[in-house]
């Protein structure tokens, strides 16, 4: 799921570090990143569809133009307003209540053998999180709605990946982890992405 790269809208925790304008482009450049790498990714294993949730539709017509090696896979769905469980069930509803990997853009360089064992791990799992280290996650995979995983939880806070597992637990789900990975959130964070 991502958000456009508007200034003082994206990648604030950044600003101060960067101008808005800087941190903007910086989350287009993450964004870029991802979907390439995703569309790879769903390429090689026969997905269906890509989804990016853009708020115009020119975007997703940049999108198909700007990447002819994916052709179908970009479609614009709104994600509503609401919190970011509210927005990833509305949008789940939306597309169908079958399996989905929720994919964000703070994690532009998860190795994709990471992102092949969360959609793996589903044979086994009713749901897959992909913990980062800073009590997130950057990857949310399931066979199908899952809604008791996406309410009550404090997003954006270091939170978010032990109250996923507790309401998980809590609703009888079997919840698998993918492997962990980092994501870019803070100025150090950025740091360690262009190290790597």
């Amino acid at each position: 799921m991502a958000k456009r790269a508007v200034a003082g809208q994206v990648k604030t925790r950044l600003i101060g570090r960067l101008t808005p304008d800087q941190a903007a482009l910086t989350h287009q450049a993450l964004l870029d990143c991802t979907l390439d790498r995703l569309a790879a990714w769903a390429d090689s294993r026969n997905s269906t569809t890509l989804l990016v949730f853009a708020s115009t539709g020119a975007q997703v017509q940049d999108l198909q133009s700007n990447r002819p090696h994916a052709p179908g896979l970009w479609r614009e769905v709104g994600q509503g307003g609401g919190d970011l469980g509210a927005r990833i069930e509305r949008v789940w509803r939306q597309v169908g209540s079958g399996p989905a990997v929720f994919f964000g853009v703070v994690s532009p360089d998860v190795p994709l053998s990471a992102l092949d064992a969360a959609v793996t791990l589903l044979a086994e799992a009713d749901a897959v999180v992909g913990p980062t280290d800073d009590g997130g996650y950057w990857c949310l995979a399931a066979r199908r709605i899952e809604p008791d995983l996406l309410a009550r939880i404090d997003w954006g806070t270091n939170r978010v990946y032990d109250q996923t597992r507790a309401a998980a637990e809590a609703a009888g789900i079997r919840l698998a982890d993918a492997p962990a990975w980092t994501d870019v959130d803070e100025s150090g964070d950025l740091d360690r992405l262009m190290d790597r």
